[in-house]
């Protein structure tokens, strides 16, 4: 476990890193014009009174206090960068924003109080007055200090099964601007704590609640309205993204007395090409072929013979299949929403190679590309199957082909 947490906590510092120097430095050298000390730059201080969604039996009592657990609190503190008004991509991304945060996550004794480290971006949606408008923003990062399930003294938690795991929020919010120093906003938060199946048990938790936060800008001036013909127009063409990724992974196996976790933890490697159609500043769209091993593929128990007076043990007769029956070729359709420095990618897709047993179904994935370079991306993504069980992670390097757009 230690070594588990060690390695997630070097990729998250590795990804914080490069989003930081490309905030600072941008993507394309006309950006260097504006300095850091001309950036737009914000502290918001967010309240997050929330209650726990119900969907493990022990939140909703079955614990051995019989604890109904609702109660759940967030405090946030945030540090953001943001273009100023006026500028090119400040238009065409609707004064996007984005930067690190910290969080303090208040439950209960059996759960814990952990606190979450991460990175955010948020933009406008839609604009009501001079002063008003709709917001989106999300968080990624890693969540420490849980109290997870342990065989002794925390049996029974099966939702939490490890003391770090991922945090993903998304909001959607209401910003009040009260001056060009101060903005009020207030709106829904919705939170999902995972370990990724790199722990078992991997139940998860949910949580819904209500944002509200406090604002403060430096160098933020009066807004400047640009009109459609300011928007510069966009070059439609097809990109062509190559990708590769690794992870590790727990799994589980149904024996006679039920499904049982397995103590070895397995390897995935996979890689996807993905022709992706540019449509605007904002949307792709397009095919991607995926390619995958994984070595927790179709694991069975082989034939034995149980000797005379000898128990019966299937977990010491565990059997992997052939390694090409444990790799797959698949076709999936993606989605990507595009903003400075982050992308958001969603697929779904079937495999057409070695389509038996467990990898014989749907799989979707959801995944946040951050630009390293113009052509260079990191990919921090997770995989499911069938819709609802978790598959692996999947952190990869990727390079854009024929990538025509300037940000």
């Amino acid at each position: 476990m230690h070594t588990t947490d060690t390695v997630i906590r070097k990729i998250f510092l590795f990804f914080s890193l490069f989003s930081c120097v490309s905030f600072v430095n941008g993507e394309e050298p006309n950006d260097s014009l504006y300095t850091f000390n001309r950036l737009i730059h914000r502290i918001e201080w967010d309240v997050i009174p929330s209650s726990i969604i119900h969907t493990n039996k022990y939140l909703s009592g079955n614990n051995d206090e019989g604890r109904i657990m609702n109660h759940a609190f967030t405090s946030r503190l945030q540090y953001a960068l943001q273009e100023p008004p006026g500028t090119e991509r400040a238009q065409i991304y609707k004064n996007s924003y984005q930067g690190i945060g910290l969080a303090y996550h208040n439950f209960n004794q059996q759960l814990g109080n952990p606190i979450s480290a991460f990175l955010f971006q948020g933009a406008r949606i839609k604009r009501f007055t001079s002063a008003l408008s709709l917001n989106y923003e999300w968080n990624l990062g890693l969540t420490f200090g849980w109290n997870p399930y342990n065989y002794i003294s925390n049996k029974q938690n099966m939702v939490i099964g490890s003391k770090l795991t991922a945090y993903i929020d998304a909001d959607f919010y209401l910003n009040w601007r009260l001056s060009n120093q101060f903005d009020l906003n207030a709106g829904l938060s919705v939170t999902h704590f995972s370990n990724g199946n790199t722990t078992i048990p991997n139940a998860g938790l949910n949580v819904m609640g209500g944002r509200v936060s406090v604002a403060y800008y430096f160098n933020r001036q009066r807004e400047i309205y640009p009109s459609a013909k300011q928007i510069p127009p966009f070059h439609k063409h097809v990109s062509y993204d190559l990708m590769a990724y690794g992870a590790w992974r727990k799994q589980g196996i149904y024996l006679q007395e039920g499904p049982v976790a397995l103590p070895d933890t397995y390897g995935v490697v996979g890689f996807s090409f993905s022709p992706l159609y540019n449509v605007n500043h904002w949307f792709n769209a397009g095919l991607s072929l995926d390619g995958a091993y994984d070595s927790s593929s179709n694991l069975y128990v082989e034939d034995y013979i149980i000797a005379a007076g000898e128990e019966p043990n299937d977990l010491a007769h565990i059997a992997h299949p052939s390694a090409m029956k444990q790799m797959t070729l698949g076709l999936s359709t993606h989605f990507e929403f595009v903003m400075p420095y982050f992308t958001i990618n969603a697929g779904i897709g079937h495999n057409f190679v070695n389509a038996h047993g467990e990898l014989n179904g749907w799989y979707e994935s959801m995944a946040l590309k951050i630009g390293v370079t113009h052509n260079l991306f990191l990919n921090i993504g997770y995989n499911l199957y069938n819709f609802k069980t978790p598959n692996h992670l999947m952190f990869g390097l990727g390079w854009h082909f024929h990538q025509l757009r300037k940000y």
